[in-house]
């Protein structure tokens, strides 16, 4: 059955780097995407709203976690890198990338939505995409683009990777965000690698 994916970033970045990179990926049977997308987008509050995991309350995260929690047809798999450098994210972001769309491709998925960023840094996510290849990190079958989480042409199935991101982001370290990620944990798949 095949089955594609949508990608944001979360991150946490400190002066002794110590900071975590975390790249979620929400993996949804394609059979399956339209329902999906259906009930995420009605986490907005209004039909024009941007859902954003950073910029909601407590009470909004608890709720946005909830509602993602009980989509059981999405599995939510996380990379997270741990010892980041808050100058050197483009690499931690390369190295979580490298790992997740392996992760991606050797579990089928044909396609993944990457959030769009500027041009230049999608040149650079392009980039790096094209050297997996080349290096046969990953095979030619996925395919690969960038969506836009807001505006015009929107995904909203974006929202449900940068909700599991920033709870993952928020749990490292703190039991409170730790608490709000439970609901989450029967959907995770997580792996940790180390960005020194």
């Amino acid at each position: 059955m095949s089955s594609a994916a949508w990608l944001d970033e979360s991150m946490r970045q400190r002066p002794d780097r110590s900071g975590i990179y975390v790249l979620a990926a929400a993996v949804i049977q394609t059979s399956e995407v339209e329902m999906v997308r259906f009930d995420a987008a009605r986490l907005a509050p209004t039909p024009r709203a941007r859902v954003h995991y950073r910029d909601a309350t407590d009470d909004e995260r608890r709720k946005m976690i909830q509602a993602v929690a009980s989509m059981t047809a999405a599995v939510h798999v996380v990379v997270m890198g741990t010892g980041m450098d808050s100058s050197r994210q483009e690499r931690a972001r390369r190295l979580c990338m490298e790992q997740m769309l392996w992760q991606l491709d050797q579990a089928g998925v044909e396609h993944a939505s990457i959030e769009t960023r500027t041009a230049s840094l999608n040149a650079k996510d392009t980039a790096a995409i094209a050297q997996f290849k080349r290096r046969r990190i990953i095979s030619g079958r996925i395919k690969i683009d960038f969506a836009r989480p807001y505006g015009p042409q929107s995904d909203p199935l974006l929202w449900l990777p940068d909700i599991v991101a920033g709870a993952v982001s928020s749990a490292h370290g703190s039991a409170h965000g730790q608490q709000l990620l439970a609901p989450l944990t029967p959907t995770l798949r997580m792996s940790e690698i180390e960005l020194h």
